[in-house]
């Protein structure tokens, strides 16, 4: 009970940070000074074009469609509604705090880009959310008829949703303060998906 009341406390401070331009954005601004100076001394140009490919795996074209598939093929296989309904309630969860908050916050994004009334924000990361809800979500349905396979899945997409993270950071699309937002708002959903619908299968 108490991991879902920790990512809420850590949101909290960060979206008060962000609002009142508190002292942790220094280290958002000190990771992003590091990291692109690593961007800047890569010889690799593969490396960017790697991290550009992992980002779009935050596209809710993409991991979407995912979720939809896995939701739909362990409903049919299990006879059950519960995969549909926690896809249906990541999908809401999703929505209907990622696109308010970055529109209600406005910030700005590492590269300084004005956000106009009424547009998205950069806090918390689209990307990061949308990929995290779900591929995280389509994880623990598939582990819920798969359940000997629970903790390989769980890792490999934890590993694919961290790196998508890191990657919007690398190509200086989002500050770290957004990305672990978007973190621990993926934990509070996908812990109460979890208690609430999956683990009563």
């Amino acid at each position: 009970m108490w991991f879902p009341v920790i990512l809420l406390g850590v949101l909290v401070v960060l979206t008060e940070q962000v609002l009142t331009d508190g002292p942790l954005l220094a280290v958002d601004r000190w990771t992003r000074e590091t990291v692109q100076g690593w961007v800047a001394d890569m010889p690799w140009p593969w490396v960017n074009s790697l991290a550009e490919w992992w980002t779009d795996l935050g596209l809710a074209s993409w991991s979407g469609s995912v979720l939809a598939v896995m939701a739909v093929f362990v409903s049919v296989r299990r006879r059950s509604w519960r995969p549909l309904a926690a896809a249906l309630l990541a999908a809401i969860a999703l929505f209907g705090t990622v696109i308010p908050g970055k529109i209600l916050i406005g910030r700005p994004g590492p590269q300084g880009d004005p956000v106009a009334s009424g547009a998205w924000g950069w806090f918390p990361s689209g990307h990061t959310a949308t990929a995290s809800i779900c591929l995280g979500t389509a994880a623990l349905i598939y582990a819920t008829a798969f359940s000997r396979f629970r903790r390989t899945v769980c890792a490999a997409t934890a590993f694919l949703c961290a790196g998508v993270g890191f990657c919007l950071i690398w190509r200086d699309y989002h500050w770290l303060w957004d990305v672990v937002a978007s973190g621990c708002l993926t934990g509070i959903v996908l812990w109460c998906l979890n208690r609430l619908i999956l683990k009563r299968e």
